[in-house]
């Protein structure tokens, strides 16, 4: 057995996180990018920020709330060349802290979008605060950024992306709509779900592992559509479980099968990845039938079956696609998914009868 483990994002969890830690802001300097989500004034999160932030005599500069599913464009567009500040705070979901990966390259280099990707940028890149306000995303605690390019997403990495802290305040769920407040769970189950099947590590199965035990504590919570503050505070802990995975581990074809759903069909992220997963699972069984098993175990369902069944639940009425919007669909995602690191080989036929069997109408 052979991995590397590496998590050096500092995570602080509680109520009212931020403002009892306000000297953490302090450290990275005294001029402040905020890159937002559009919820973020109201969950209460954005206020908390700048209260600390003026609290320790830093400049804040507020940009524009971040689209859903960026572009590297939108990206520029939020700041620009900006090199007099030192640091970025991230206060929403995925959309905001990947948007915030990109303002932290572009705002001490001069260079286009472009260069996020190929890493041709001289400056080290401002150092990120990020606050999670949903509990998906994982970004917090990875190195990645996920934008929309053309008719899919694609990633960029680089370590100095990495947040230096993430503050997890569970209190900023409270006002998320019921929709995203699922989506966003699914995204988190998804992401321990590929990451435990792409690598075998004691540090990959343990977090995994026991993301599947807390998905298990609050699975009836969301299949009831009510939530308790103890459920919101572990979906929001399980999410950066999950964060934690997909940084060791990566993701899978589940997630680029995902990506061409989000963009074409506006399917949230979440929601997208797990259409597929399901068949995912049960295409891989033979390859990792024991890890599939302890998983099915510890979420408490009745193997792949009982899986497949907590997924539809939990998805709710979701619309279908004729053949030939599925091919569509591969024709995308079908090149970066084979690319991918998979709990086995697949194929564009593999590709296409896993959307079949998940979305097609014509069966």
């Amino acid at each position: 057995m052979e991995f590397t483990f590496q998590v050096p994002t500092e995570i602080i969890v509680g109520q009212a996180c931020i403002r009892k830690n306000a000297e953490k802001f302090s450290q990275f300097g005294k001029k402040a990018l905020v890159v937002k989500s559009g919820s973020a004034e109201k969950n209460g999160s954005l206020a908390d920020v700048l209260h600390v932030l003026g609290e320790q005599g830093i400049e804040a500069r507020v940009l524009d709330s971040v689209p859903p599913n960026p572009t590297p464009e939108d990206v520029q567009a939020l700041c620009g060349y900006a090199p007099e500040f030192t640091f970025v705070v991230a206060v929403g979901g995925g959309s905001a802290i990947d948007a915030a990966k990109g303002v932290a390259i572009l705002a001490v280099n001069d260079v286009e979008p472009a260069a996020m990707y190929d890493r041709s940028y001289p400056n080290k890149p401002l150092p990120i605060i990020a606050v999670p306000t949903t509990c998906g995303t994982g970004s917090e605690v990875t190195a990645v950024s996920v934008l929309t390019v053309g008719d899919s997403k694609q990633s960029f990495s680089s370590p100095h992306v990495l947040p230096k802290v993430a503050f997890l305040d569970a209190d900023y769920l409270r006002t998320l709509p019921m929709r995203v407040l699922l989506d966003t769970a699914l995204d988190a189950l998804s992401h321990s779900a590929e990451a435990y099947l792409l690598v075998d590590s004691w540090s990959n199965d343990m977090i995994a592992e026991q993301a599947f035990r807390n998905f298990a504590k609050y699975k009836d919570a969301m299949l009831r559509r009510e939530f308790s503050d103890e459920d919101r505070a572990l979906m929001l802990y399980t999410a950066t479980l999950g964060g934690i995975a997909i940084y060791v581990g990566g993701t899978s074809a589940v997630h680029t099968m995902g990506y061409p759903i989000t963009v074409l069909k506006d399917i949230p992220h979440g929601r997208a990845c797990v259409l597929t997963l399901g068949e995912y699972i049960e295409f891989a069984y033979d390859a990792k039938k024991e890890k599939i098993d302890t998983m099915c175990a510890l979420l408490g369902v009745d193997g792949v079956g009982g899986f497949k069944e907590l997924l539809k639940s939990l998805i709710g009425e979701t619309v279908t696609y004729t053949r030939e919007e599925i091919w569509e669909l591969v024709e995308i995602a079908a090149e970066p998914a084979i690319k991918k690191r998979n709990a086995k080989p697949i194929t564009r036929e593999d590709i296409f009868e896993i959307y079949c069997a998940a979305l097609c109408r014509e069966q």
